[in-house]
C-alpha cells in the first residue's frame, strides 16, 4: 500500500460517509436549517451561499442523490478494498464500471444544475467540495490501468529500481502465475525461496565487486529446479523447460503490474553452490537462477527497445 492507496481510502470513507448520512437523509426530506444529521448543518450553510438548487430539491435532483446513496456505497467499498488490499488488479472491471456510471451521473448532474434557472454560485467553493469525487475518479482510472501493460512487450531486464515497495500480493500473484507453467506429468519440479534481509544480506556478501548492485535491489527470488531426472534425460530436460517456463510465468505477472525484473544467471558472479547455501536449498536442487525485481526506476513501457536479435524471425523460422 502506498500514498496513494491511503490517499484513495481515505476518500473512500468521506464519499461513504456522505451516502450514508447528508444524501440518505436528503433522499428522506429535505435539508433545512433544523436538520441535526450529521454534516447536514453545514451543508443547509454551505448550500445557501452556493448552491440553492440543492436545497430546493427538485425531483430529479432527489433521485439521483437517493441513488447515490445507495447505490455508488458499494462502488466506494469496492474500491476501499482495493485500496487497502493492493487489488487493483483483480478488482479492475467492476471498479472501471463503476467509474464510468458515476462519471456519467458527475455530467448529468453538473449539467442540469448550470443550466436551471439557478446554477450554483461562487465556483471555487462549489468545485472545491466536488473537486475530491473528480481527483478520486482520475487517481483510480491510473491505479487500475497501471496493470493494463502488455508483459510481452513491456517486460525487460532491469537493474534500476525505485524505492518503492513492492507489493506482497503482487508477489504473490506472480507466484500463483509461475506454477501455472506448462508441466510434462505435473512434475511439478520449481522451488522458489523468496529472500528477507538476512538472506538478501548474505546473497549480496557472495561478490563484493557486485555488492553495491545487488544492495540496491529491492527483492529477491532463487528458483531452483528439484527433478528426479538427470538433465541428460528426456523427462530431466522437460523439467527444466517446466522451470524456466515458471520464471518466464513469474516475470510476466509482474510486469503486467508495472514491476520490472532481471533473471540472474551465472552474471552473479558466485559459485550455484553458494547461492543455494544462503537459502537453504534442498539436496539434490539445482539453480535456476535469481531474480531480481521491483518498481524500476523509470516506468516499463510496451515502447521499450528490446536488444536487436541477430538471427532474427527469418533466421530461425523454417516455412
Amino acid at each position: 500500500m502506498d500514498a496513494t492507496d491511503l490517499f484513495l481510502a481515505g476518500l473512500q470513507l468521506y464519499f461513504i460517509t456522505m451516502n450514508w448520512t447528508v444524501e440518505r437523509s436528503y433522499c428522506a426530506a429535505p435539508i433545512t436549517e433544523g436538520s441535526d444529521c450529521f454534516l447536514c448543518p453545514e451543508t443547509h450553510e454551505f448550500c445557501t451561499a452556493h448552491n440553492p438548487l440543492f436545497l430546493a430539491r427538485p425531483e430529479w435532483l432527489r433521485l439521483a442523490t437517493c441513488f447515490s446513496a445507495y447505490a455508488f456505497c458499494v462502488g466506494y467499498l469496492v474500491i476501499l478494498w482495493a485500496a487497502l488490499t493492493d487489488g487493483w488488479a483483480k478488482l479492475r472491471a467492476p471498479i472501471l464500471l463503476f467509474i464510468g456510471a458515476k462519471m456519467y451521473a458527475l455530467i448529468y448532474y453538473h449539467t442540469m444544475e448550470f443550466t436551471s434557472e439557478t446554477p450554483p454560485l461562487g465556483l471555487g467553493a462549489y468545485f472545491g467540495v466536488e473537486g475530491p469525487y473528480l481527483l478520486a475518479g482520475v487517481l483510480v482510472i491510473r491505479k487500475v490501468m497501471a496493470g493494463s501493460l502488455n508483459p510481452l512487450k513491456a517486460r525487460r531486464s532491469v537493474v534500476k529500481y525505485s524505492s518503492k515497495r513492492v507489493p506482497k500480493a503482487a508477489t504473490q500473484r506472480a507466484l500463483e502465475a509461475a506454477i501455472m507453467a506448462p508441466n510434462h506429468f505435473l512434475s511439478e519440479p520449481w522451488r522458489f525461496y523468496t529472500c528477507g534481509p538476512e538472506t538478501k544480506a548474505k546473497l549480496c556478501g557472495l561478490n563484493e565487486d557486485k555488492r553495491k548492485a545487488a544492495e540496491a535491489v529491492p527483492e529477491w527470488l532463487i528458483v531452483t529446479l528439484a527433478s528426479e531426472h538427470k538433465l541428460t534425460e528426456k523427462l530431466g530436460l522437460e523439467d527444466h523447460a517446466a522451470t524456466a517456463c515458471a520464471v518466464q510465468n513469474f516475470m510476466l505477472s509482474l510486469a503486467s503490474e508495472g514491476i520490472a525484473s532481471k533473471w540472474m544467471t551465472g552474471a552473479l558472479g558466485a559459485p550455484p553452490e553458494a547461492v543455494l547455501e544462503c537459502v537453504g536449498a534442498g539436496r539434490g536442487e539445482k539453480l535456476m537462477g535469481a531474480i531480481w525485481y521491483g518498481y524500476p526506476s523509470k516506468a516499463l513501457s510496451e515502447d521499450a527497445t528490446a536488444p536487436r536479435r541477430k538471427k532474427g524471425l527469418e533466421g530461425v523460422l523454417t516455412a
